[in-house]
């Protein structure tokens, strides 16, 4: 595979002085809910070229929500170093994958890369856009797998060439999530063990956390019970048509946290 299209995100402050991703991280056991959704607000997503919709989503999703969802249940403890680079990032390149030898063919499939002021490559993502996922699926019962392990591939170089410097990687697929690519992870993060499944490490030479996100469509059951993806009913309600975080899966507290922060989420460990 190889790049054929590329742009870039520039990712802002709105306002300098106000409540950033940085004041979070600073003192993140102070933290209201209310300084979270300041922080967030402020934050200003500039894309210089074309930039598909989900891939947008996704840097969103990356920055605001994951980061958001790991405070609230506590999973930065768990992935600290990748929550703490996440408010150093400034501008994310954003490249198109193809395939073929002799006559190139786009995929609607992208790879970014959330970056520093000084270049540093902090975070990857894979953002496989809905249509291709189903292609794939229909191609070949291994194609999404492989595109995973290709993406894997390239992280694997970035390590061995800046010394470990990627904290954390974030794969998107639309529903149903490649089946393969979910129990690849969880063997290799060892999700069996309670602990160790929100660490999500993925081992040498990789050495990085790794999430897993899955856009939602539809309506959810009406019987309650969980639908393909795993996720019940009233989550998949509040997220239809969203991104959600499969791997590591969370439940929030169903308690609306107040500006005093007495109210906490937890994590509630489903086998």
């Amino acid at each position: 595979m190889s790049v054929v299209n590329s742009s870039t995100i520039v990712i802002k402050n709105a306002t300098i002085e106000a409540f950033n991703l940085g004041s979070v991280t600073q003192s993140p056991r102070t933290v209201t809910a209310l300084d979270l959704e300041a922080a967030c607000a402020n934050l200003l997503f500039e894309p210089s070229g074309k930039v598909p919709d989900m891939v947008l989503a996704a840097v969103k999703f990356v920055l605001t929500d994951y980061f958001t969802q790991a405070h609230q249940s506590g999973l930065y403890n768990r992935q600290i170093k990748l929550w703490e680079a996440l408010s150093k990032i400034a501008v994310v390149d954003v490249k198109q994958l193809s395939r073929g030898m002799f006559q190139k063919v786009t995929m609607p499939v992208y790879e970014l890369n959330f970056k520093t002021s000084t270049g540093q490559t902090l975070v990857c993502a894979l953002v496989v856009e809905p249509l291709f996922s189903k292609t794939v699926e229909n191609e070949n019962n291994h194609a999404q797998l492989d595109l995973f392990k290709d993406f894997l591939g390239r992280v694997a170089k970035l390590q061995a060439r800046h010394g470990d410097q990627v904290r954390g990687a974030f794969v998107f697929f639309d529903s149903p999530f490649p089946p393969a690519v979910l129990t690849h992870v969880e063997k290799a993060t060892g999700a069996a063990d309670p602990v160790a499944k929100f660490d999500s490490i993925l081992p040498a030479p990789y050495n990085t956390h790794i999430n897993l996100i899955v856009k939602l469509h539809g309506s959810p059951k009406n019987d309650g019970q969980a639908d393909a993806d795993g996720l019940e009913n009233d989550e998949a309600i509040k997220m239809g048509g969203q991104l959600f975080l499969l791997h590591p899966q969370l439940r929030r507290s169903k308690r609306p946290a107040d500006a005093s922060g007495n109210n906490k989420a937890q994590i509630i460990y489903k086998y």
